[in-house]
């Protein structure tokens, strides 16, 4: 079946009621997820920019809004895409909300669970954007450059909704980016007080290090690191990485396995002589489970590698063989115990 034309019949007004509730059906299946790409997402993204109005009016719409939010368990929103006025529920996973800003209307895009909201309100103060994941999910980004995030969960990066001419990032959490080539506008990450400074290139970076430094792992390229209101700089090269902080003055790097660190973005586990509670931590962000510790697991540490999408029934199972630790897993909590 052509989905790609199903959505084109949809916003043209080519469906039937049955197919349209069809078509939004499927959008919210298992088969659609796997499905669905960044070219599919860029023509959804593309039909609600083309079907925005100068007569809508943003009251009413966030009176639906508000309406949807209380009456479902699910958030259902209602939105009148056609002059019919005929109104379908959107898209479980892509909800669209227009919001009238003096003269221009802003949008946002929720994909698994990934929330980009304008955050500045004054006209006086740039526009951001923000998206963040929640435990238990990752999503890949593209940005309006061309560049690409995929990002961690527990995550969040917030950038100028002028990002062309100025590709600056805040991170919370982790992220894996992949830079298009701009001389002349670079690209600068900035993490607790961290700023990694590219042109073209792909690196990581992760705030989620038990020695509350800032970890960057350059992959290609060549980046230029340095710690704010600091003029002292340190540049990396592919397969070398830097623990940083605004409290600590010493400037390193080391060799490093660059695939062990970025093997999250291909949904691959990975421990290497991993402390047990870092353990713990990594998994709860990983599933977006709450995991309860009963007794003394002493001091040990774990190695691993798990497959993609290894299921977390599977993973515990093979370290309480390995730590002697029992476990229940029931929804969304884990009771580990080591009595």
């Amino acid at each position: 079946m052509d989905h790609k034309k199903r959505i084109n019949d949809f916003f043209e007004g080519k469906l039937s009621q049955e197919q349209a509730q069809e078509l939004l059906d499927w959008l919210d299946s298992s088969e659609a997820e796997e499905f669905l790409s960044a070219e599919i997402l860029q023509i959804w993204s593309e039909k609600i920019r083309a079907h925005q109005a100068e007569t809508w009016d943003s009251q009413p719409l966030w009176e639906k809004i508000n309406q949807a939010k209380d009456g479902y368990s699910r958030p259902h929103l209602l939105v009148d895409l056609k002059p019919s006025k005929k109104l379908f529920p959107l898209w479980l996973k892509a909800a669209v909300v227009f919001l009238v800003l003096g003269f221009s209307a802003l949008f946002f895009f929720e994909v698994n669970k990934s929330v980009e909201i304008p955050s500045g309100i004054s006209s006086s103060e740039p526009k951001m954007i923000v998206r963040e994941n929640p435990s238990g999910q990752k999503t890949k980004i593209n940005l309006p450059d061309g560049s690409t995030v995929f990002l961690n969960s527990e995550s969040k990066i917030t950038y100028p909704e002028d990002f062309l001419t100025s590709r600056h990032i805040e991170l919370e959490g982790e992220g894996f980016f992949q830079v298009a080539k701009d001389e002349e506008n670079p690209f600068s990450v900035e993490a607790e007080g961290i700023i990694t400074t590219a042109i073209g290139t792909s690196f990581n970076i992760s705030t989620f290090n038990s020695q509350e430094k800032v970890a960057v792992t350059l992959v290609t390229g060549k980046v230029r690191l340095n710690q704010k209101g600091n003029k002292n700089s340190l540049d990396l090269n592919p397969g070398e990485e830097s623990l940083l902080s605004l409290k600590d003055e010493s400037f390193g790097k080391y060799p490093i396995e660059v695939s062990n660190r970025i093997s999250w973005i291909d949904g691959v586990l990975r421990f290497s002589e991993t402390p047990f509670n870092e353990m713990i931590q990594i998994l709860q962000r990983w599933y977006g489970v709450k995991i309860q510790v009963i007794g003394n697991p002493k001091v040990m540490k774990g190695t691993g590698t798990f497959d993609t999408n290894e299921s977390l029934q599977n993973v515990l199972h093979v370290l309480s063989g390995s730590m002697e630790f029992e476990y229940q897993l029931k929804n969304k909590e884990v009771v580990i115990n080591f009595n």
